[in-house]
């Protein structure tokens, strides 16, 4: 029986997103093809039919995971009253240090859950990322004012991914400093944050 390219389509999407999650949690190395076709519902011979390679799923997850993130913060940067978007990129940083985001199973951000593994995967993955981290920049510039917006988006992410990837390390032994850590970076980060209108 032959399936529908609607339905093709969709089960890809279902793969995509359970990779995603997977290599989020485990890591690039830690997921194999079989457990990402079970977590998406799907027999381990259809892998094919969507993908030439782990390499290849590697590649398109992080770029999946990009996507989806990146919707999320050009919402900021489309706000076109300046106050309502100060809020909204307050409540980013807030959210994105939270105790919450610290303890989750995975970093929801893949800025921060694919930061430290990528560097040892393969060539496609690693040029997904890079090109995921520039469109995620892109994205969120807006949210700033003046000719330095791009320059603030990318300092305020590399604090925001540093700050959450080194408390998320802490927690198990350090909660206190990893407390810290959060708390205090987010204070510093927010105190940053140019002037409304400046």
């Amino acid at each position: 029986m032959r399936v529908s390219r609607a339905r093709v389509a969709e089960n890809r999407e279902r793969v995509l997103q359970a990779a995603a999650d997977l290599f989020a949690r485990k890591g690039f190395a830690g997921v194999g093809v079989a457990e990402t076709m079970a977590a998406a519902g799907l027999t381990h011979g259809g892998f094919y039919n969507h993908f030439a390679s782990k390499d290849e799923l590697q590649a398109q997850a992080c770029a999946a995971a990009f996507r989806r993130a990146r919707e999320r913060v050009a919402r900021i940067g489309g706000e076109q009253d300046a106050l309502r978007r100060r809020a909204a990129l307050e409540n980013f940083i807030e959210r994105y240090l939270s105790p919450q985001a610290r303890d989750a199973e995975a970093a929801a951000c893949p800025l921060a859950a694919f930061a430290t593994d990528v560097s040892r995967e393969s060539g496609p993955a690693r040029e997904s990322y890079a090109e995921g981290v520039r469109a995620f920049i892109d994205a969120l510039a807006p949210a700033f004012a003046g000719p330095r917006a791009h320059d603030e988006a990318a300092a305020m992410m590399a604090s925001l991914v540093g700050a959450l990837t080194l408390a998320r390390s802490l927690r198990e032994t350090d909660a206190n400093l990893s407390g810290q850590i959060l708390a205090a970076a987010r204070a510093r980060i927010v105190a940053s944050l140019p002037p409304v209108g400046g």
